[in-house]
């Protein structure tokens, strides 16, 4: 870390708890180990970073997920970023939408919560070794996460009721069209571009029924409804949508930042259901790759190279390039 970092590390400082914070954050590699040991075998992590969105914050926890795996523990997770926590339903936004399979199974009640829960605001400070996050397939990775995590039943209701009404005996192809911020993480899309590369996919699959666009657009999704209108065009009656630059997961829910985490997951979970997939980079439609890796995937735009991370890198191997047009504008 050089002297810029530390001076804006410091900067950012405003009140006593982030002081406290800040200080935890240093101090955390070099102890948490030890006291994890009084937790008898859970390895208990609370992920509290709000500046991370929802599929970034499963990642950490698919992370954590794989080090216990691979070390025989059992993980018990929490995730209190202030961007999806709901004051009605309480601090831990995990319980909105999972289940614990693996607490479960080592016989816990679903109440219980270990002695020490290790704060994480950065990921690099559990110091786990490299292979928790570059050994990883996509098949290992949504066999892991199905081992250990369960999703509630009001969001498989969801899905299943989606599908069945949209899905069911057709040809879907899913299109997901992150806009807003995501240019810092990767280029940014051109609408025509998308629109070419799903008719090159078209031409060569003449029995797609149905589109599903998924998007923080609404622009978008009307985009799609223009430029297709001799196919259904089908969307989730999603709660929130962005018509700016302004990333979904830092707007203000207005008291109800459960029906952000909702509407992602539901998403990410309705993509994966899809026949084929055409998607700009973005967490949400990479976890589709992890709910189901079958899925055949057209990949837009590649990451910029400080943003390769996984699951995207993975994705990227197998993307169809070919269906890709020859021009970016």
């Amino acid at each position: 870390m050089n002297l810029r970092h530390i001076w804006w590390r410091i900067a950012a400082i405003k009140t006593p708890g982030q002081a406290f914070d800040a200080v935890a954050s240093e101090l955390t590699p070099y102890f948490y180990r030890h006291f994890q040991r009084l937790n008898r075998g859970v390895f208990a992590i609370e992920i509290v970073n709000s500046n991370l969105g929802f599929f970034a914050v499963l990642n950490w926890a698919l992370f954590v997920l794989h080090f216990c795996k691979k070390q025989g523990l059992v993980p018990y997770l929490e995730f209190t970023t202030k961007n999806y926590s709901d004051p009605v339903l309480g601090r831990d936004w995990f319980k909105y939408y999972f289940s614990n399979r693996a607490m479960s199974a080592a016989g816990f009640a679903a109440e219980y919560r270990p002695w020490l829960v290790t704060k994480v605001r950065r990921i690099r400070d559990l110091r786990m070794p490299g292979w928790c996050f570059h050994d990883l397939s996509l098949e290992q990775a949504g066999e892991i996460f199905r081992e250990y995590i369960e999703f509630n039943p009001v969001i498989s209701a969801e899905v299943e009721a989606f599908v069945a009404e949209h899905f069911a005996g057709k040809y879907v192809l899913g299109v997901h069209f992150r806009g807003t911020d995501k240019v810092v993480e990767a280029p940014q899309v051109a609408w025509a571009y998308s629109e070419q590369t799903i008719r090159n996919f078209l031409a060569d699959h003449p029995s797609v029924d149905v589109l599903f666009v998924a998007s923080d657009e609404s622009r978008f999704i009307q985009y799609m409804l223009e430029k297709f209108p001799d196919i259904a065009v089908v969307s989730h009656q999603d709660h929130f949508r962005s018509d700016g630059i302004k990333a979904i997961h830092s707007l203000d829910g207005g008291g109800d930042n459960y029906s952000k985490g909702f509407d992602a997951l539901v998403n990410s979970l309705l993509l994966s259901k899809c026949d084929a997939l055409i998607r700009s980079s973005s967490f949400l439609s990479a976890w589709a790759s992890i709910f189901n890796p079958k899925v055949p995937v057209v990949l837009l735009n590649k990451p910029l190279e400080d943003a390769l991370w996984f699951p995207e890198v993975e994705i990227m191997k197998r993307s169809l390039d070919h269906y890709l047009p020859d021009f970016t504008e």
